[in-house]
This record gives structure tokens, sequence and C-alpha cells, in this order.
């Protein structure tokens, strides 16, 4: 069940969702539209070979430039960025985030992967912004650009994984302990 308006501001108040900071037009109809934070990674080099199976869990960070305090991310053509949202979230134990780009943001060319935030999850939300136009595209902290749609799970569930708490973008953890 997609969680509407009324619901997610029951969740607020009661302490069992939070969105910091929460602003006025945070809630929608059927979900929170979330803030570029000012923080984003892009890969460090062009034409690298990467081997995610290869690195531990911390070593995929330096195949990352982390930009911070930035006051404009371009995203190139045919490329992509780790954004993370302004806001820190907390998600109750029994509702999942469906993670989608504000349609206004589609329409420029820019798309994200399916991305599930997990019941229980907290931490800025770090998400993958690819670009699929020919054009470079500039985009500004604080611009709403994610949409989370909010489905009630069905039990609860605590999401204990290394991304659990983070803060600003996380690049990708290295595989090694998964092939």
């Amino acid at each position: 069940m997609i969680l509407a308006g009324d619901e997610i501001k029951r969740l607020i108040s009661s302490g069992k969702l939070s969105v910091d900071p929460l602003r006025s037009d945070t809630i929608r109809e059927n979900g929170l539209d979330l803030r570029i934070g000012k923080e984003y990674a892009i890969y460090a080099y062009e034409g690298a070979t990467i081997r995610p199976c290869d690195l531990a869990e911390g070593e995929a960070r330096r195949h990352f430039r982390i930009v911070k305090d930035a006051e404009e991310i371009a995203i190139p053509p045919r490329n992509f960025v780790l954004l993370t949202t302004e806001e820190y979230v907390k998600m109750p134990e029994d509702v999942v985030g469906l993670a989608n780009l504000r349609s206004t943001l589609a329409r420029y060319g820019l798309v994200i992967p399916p991305t599930v935030v997990d019941a229980g999850f907290e931490g800025n939300i770090t998400i993958e912004v690819v670009n699929e136009s020919p054009n470079t595209i500039v985009l500004k902290p604080g611009l709403r650009f994610l949409h989370l749609i909010l489905v009630r799970a069905e039990g609860s569930a605590k999401y204990l994984g290394v991304y659990l708490g983070q803060r600003g973008v996380t690049p990708p953890k290295g595989l090694r302990n998964e092939c």
C-alpha cells in the first residue's frame, strides 16, 4: 500500500519516520520530495577497468572523486554522478521507500536506476543519477530531485548493511567478499 501525504504526516508526528531538515514542500501527495545535498561523487578516471569483485569494502572509494560544498553539479553527457540527499532520513521498520527521479528532471534526459530504501534504514540517501542526453546537465544543491514513494511492508525489518547511518555521498562498497 502506497502511503498518502496524511499518513506520512502521522508517521512523522509519531516519530516513526524522521526527515531532517523537513521543509514545507517535502511531504507530497504520495511520497517525499528530497533535495540534492552539497556533496557528490564522480569517477576519478576515465577508461579505467573496475573489477568490483577484486575490491575490498573500502577500496572502491579510490575510483571516485568526492566534491564537497558544491555550488553546481555538472553531469557530463552519457555519464553519471552519485548524489546525496540534503535530508537525513530515518525509515520506520515497516515502511520501504521506492526512489524515483522527479519527472521534470527525467524530461531533460536524467534517469536513476531502480532504488529501494530499506525498512529501518537511516542516513542520507546516495543515488546514482545518469545523464542519458548528449548535453552536460548542471544541477544545484537544494533542488528537489528525488521522489520517495513510501510503501507499507508486511512485518518489520531493520536495515543493518554498511550504508546504515551514512552521511553525505557514499561511493559503492567493494564486493570481494560477495564474489
